[in-house]
């Protein structure tokens, strides 16, 4: 997939088409210093296909596996965490 990227102030836009070339979406990441060496990213569907969305969504998950935080079992429970995490 090939993404149009955008970048303002501190947002980035991905807009993108899929394999396919039947549906668009628009993404918004922004990146949030938490700490020195803890970051945020905020992932989010500007416009589009839901579909193609979560697809991305997952896909971009999978890469970056190995650097996203989990939390530890006791916490997992909060449903703010279950719709924040990948």
């Amino acid at each position: 997939m090939n993404f149009k990227v955008h970048t303002r102030h501190y947002k980035t836009r991905l807009e993108g088409i899929s394999a396919n070339k039947t549906a668009q979406f628009a993404v918004v990441l922004e990146v949030f210093e938490v700490a020195p060496s803890l970051f945020m990213v905020d992932v989010r569907k500007a416009a589009g296909d839901t579909l193609e969305y979560h697809k991305f969504y997952k896909n971009f998950c999978a890469k970056l596996e190995h650097i996203i935080w989990k939390p530890k079992e006791a916490m997992t429970n909060s449903s703010l965490l279950r719709t924040m995490t990948c």
